[in-house]
């Protein structure tokens, strides 16, 4: 499949990379790999293919009833050239992954719940 990089299959998901990194997108876990976006009008699932966390990621767009539209998967051209929409797949799945599971809230806590360090205990002692 040779898809455009101005595709809007490909602007899609460096557009909702883009508003998940600014908290305007809202990603739930489908399963241990597949992140998704639940809308009235339609749903976006991004995934890795082969359920590994690890590339090639994939995009999968229903429709309102759930019926699968549009899909869009990394993967070599020629030459083993990275398609050009390779990156904005990588980037949506980091994105979502991190939203999804709380990643950044999780990180905040866990530095919360470290043992604060007083700096006049670890001060030497008057010599």
């Amino acid at each position: 499949m040779l898809i455009a990089n101005n595709d809007r299959i490909v602007v899609l998901p460096r557009a909702l990379a883009t508003a998940t990194t600014v908290d305007d997108v809202q990603w739930e876990v489908e399963d241990a790999d597949t992140f998704v976006w639940k809308r009235v009008e339609g749903t976006v699932t991004i995934g890795s293919r082969d359920a590994d966390g690890e590339p090639p990621y994939e995009i999968t767009i229903y429709n309102g009833g759930r019926v699968k539209v549009d899909q869009l998967t990394s993967q070599l051209l020629p030459n083993d050239e990275p398609a050009p929409w390779n990156e904005a797949l990588a980037d949506l799945y980091r994105a979502a992954r991190r939203k999804a599971l709380d990643v950044d809230e999780l990180i905040e806590t866990l530095i919360r719940l470290l043992p604060t360090t007083r700096l006049e205990a670890r001060a030497p002692t008057g010599t």
